[in-house]
């Protein structure tokens, strides 16, 4: 696996796998028989960034005594921090949309997350830090949808921007989203 994310990563986004199976002493059979396909290995490749970016920004890693705009406000720095530390994420937010395997797969993360943020933001309604007037479920989708495409620009700047600029430009849009005072 980490051979396969260095020679992505190398190749930008396209990985050959004779440059896969030289890096990685492993013959192609090898690789089929672990993962099917080379789809199938870009598939795990992506569960893994992601399953990773989910740990990253779990709830145990954000301050419990704050309250829920700064702890929001550290998830999201956490949220970039993890991108702009990982080289595969400028890839899996800008490939995928040519391979409809890994499209549905973002596909499912993306509404985990987007659930996630809708029982969080319900969460935040309950405490009375945002308005009741917004939909949970379609605010959910708006900040996850928001903050994919604008960590996908953040990681296209050159040059790229300090992580806790970027956290700034992003928190900025989403608790204005949220109608945050």
């Amino acid at each position: 696996m980490d051979a396969a994310r260095e020679e992505l990563v190398r190749g930008n986004g396209v990985m050959e796998l004779a440059a896969l199976t030289r890096r990685a002493g492993l013959s192609t059979g090898a690789l089929y028989h672990h993962f099917g396909s080379k789809n199938g290995l870009l598939a795990a490749i992506y569960d893994d960034f992601y399953q990773a970016l989910g740990r990253a920004i779990a709830d145990a890693n954000l301050p419990r005594d704050a309250d829920w705009a700064s702890r929001e406000r550290e998830r999201t720095r956490l949220f970039v921090a993890h991108h702009f530390t990982d080289p595969l994420a400028a890839i899996v937010l800008n490939r995928t949309a040519g391979d409809p395997q890994l499209t549905d797969l973002e596909a499912v993360y993306l509404q985990a997350m987007s659930t996630n943020a809708a029982d969080n933001i319900r969460s935040g309604q309950r405490a009375g830090d945002i308005p009741a007037i917004l939909d949970a479920d379609s605010a959910g989708a708006f900040v996850i949808g928001g903050l994919r495409h604008g960590i996908a620009q953040q990681l296209r700047l050159s040059p790229r921007p300090p992580v806790d600029q970027a956290t700034e430009r992003l928190w900025n849009l989403t608790a204005g989203a949220l109608g945050l005072t």
